[in-house]
């Protein structure tokens, strides 16, 4: 079943959720290290119950950010939850003045496509994503990198 915009709202998450989203991130599989301590900002979808569902970031550099550790709840994967929150987070980047995002994925690039990111290359990237956890991490060696004007 596809979930709507309606009742289903992506919200900054606060500073005392962000020991729960390290949490979630590494049940996932996803690198955590910085997570407190980097310049990111976390959204989380919540439904209109009020449960939370899913999670997702900017790590902000300049005027430029990475898209950050998005995860939906298992159960709900495939139901349009991920394109909510994506949209959400390309919201905030064009409302705080980004002009570009960037992000890696291992098995999503079909997924990042149809909300407008392009394939690109790490080198391509300004040196401070180049360098932050999410490029540097051993696991994202052979992930693909993408970018999107915002």
């Amino acid at each position: 079943q596809k979930l709507s915009e309606e009742g289903n709202k992506a919200q900054k998450g606060s500073k005392r959720e962000l020991s729960d989203i390290r949490t979630i991130l590494l049940s996932e599989g996803l690198p955590v290290e910085t997570v407190l301590s980097a310049p990111i900002t976390f959204f989380q979808l919540v439904t209109d119950t009020g449960a939370r569902i899913g999670w997702g970031g900017l790590e902000i550099y300049d005027n430029q950010a990475v898209l950050r550790s998005v995860v939906i709840r298992s159960a709900l994967r495939k139901t349009g939850a991920g394109s909510i929150l994506v949209k959400a987070l390309i919201q905030e980047a064009k409302d705080v003045g980004l002009k570009k995002i960037w992000l890696l994925t291992n098995n999503a690039e079909n997924f990042f496509e149809k909300l407008g990111f392009r394939h690109a290359l790490r080198t391509d990237a300004p040196k401070a994503i180049q360098a932050c956890e999410e490029f540097t991490w051993p696991h994202h060696d052979v992930a693909h990198c993408m970018n999107m004007k915002v």
